[in-house]
């Protein structure tokens, strides 16, 4: 760039930190947050008053100023610092993400009283020759459910859904297939230039849902997004005591019922005895008083 040399006592610094990638990756529809830092000679004084400015490209459209009059329309309620320049932070939001955002942007802080000559600002200027490109895909990745391959009817299981996305204060509504207890999505965390969040799920399975898909669904703007596992789930073995106690009651009750089927059949032959003995004598009685 050619910016104006009467800086009138202010020094002009760009820096993008080193550590960061050169090209973002934001979601369109969504809001994406370039990282930044700064730095400059303190001298042991304090200073108060910044300015924070963010240009687009080679064209020096301004899309943020510390004062929103200098905001060119299209970015106008559409950025923000995410950082504090006291802080020497100068992080930017940029917000509703459109393919038409797509392009580098560049850091430039104006400070109050802090005294330099021109040609240390053009040296450190000249330093810093990175700039940071955004780009803005339609299509954000798949959410991504992970549960045990094997679960227990009727003992809770924890199943989650890693999302990612670009913005942490724009996260994607996050539904499940199954009740249970969801939990607060987790902090996100790190992956790449994307945050990862985890989701959670505890329910407790039955057997009705073996082979039954476990889904997730990840709302965007614009776009809804599903993962799924497929649960196998195994019934639950009745403890080893009560089979025992089951078994030991059966095998009593066939017990008793054969002793009452033997007895049941003495009582029958001992009848039969006495019938045939009186019989006898009957036959003996008339044989010996015959006519």
């Amino acid at each position: 760039f050619n910016w104006p040399l009467n800086c009138q006592g202010k020094k002009i610094i760009i820096l993008i930190h080193s550590s960061f990638s050169a090209i973002l990756v934001g979601l369109s529809g969504s809001c994406v947050l370039i990282p930044c830092r700064f730095s400059y000679p303190e001298n042991g004084k304090t200073y108060t008053e910044f300015k924070g400015i963010w240009l687009k490209g080679n064209e020096e459209s301004t899309v943020f100023h510390t004062d929103a009059s200098n905001i060119i329309d299209s970015f106008k309620g559409r950025t923000s610092l995410n950082g504090d320049l006291g802080k020497k932070d100068c992080s930017l939001k940029i917000s509703s993400l459109s393919s038409s955002d797509a392009g580098s942007f560049i850091f430039r802080t104006e400070i109050k009283d802090l005294d330099n000559i021109m040609e240390k600002m053009m040296e450190k200027t000249l330093d810093i020759l990175s700039t940071i490109c955004v780009s803005s895909p339609e299509t954000p990745e798949n959410p991504n459910v992970s549960v045990e391959e094997e679960v227990t009817s009727g003992k809770p299981v924890t199943a989650t859904c890693a999302v990612s996305h670009s913005c942490p204060s724009d996260l994607p509504k996050v539904t499940w297939s199954h009740d249970g207890k969801q939990s607060s999505p987790s902090q996100p965390q790190n992956h790449g230039q994307w945050k990862l969040t985890s989701y959670s799920l505890t329910f407790t399975p039955s057997r009705e849902d073996h082979n039954k898909h476990l889904s997730c669904t990840a709302e965007f703007k614009g776009k809804t997004l599903t993962d799924y596992k497929t649960l196998k789930v195994k019934c639950k073995s009745p403890p080893l005591s009560n089979t025992i106690v089951i078994y030991s009651i059966s095998v009593i009750i066939m017990i008793k019922m054969f002793v009452f089927k033997i007895l049941s059949f003495k009582t029958v032959i001992t009848t039969i005895h006495f019938v045939i003995s009186d019989v006898q004598e009957l036959y003996f009685f008339f044989q010996n008083n015959t006519i």
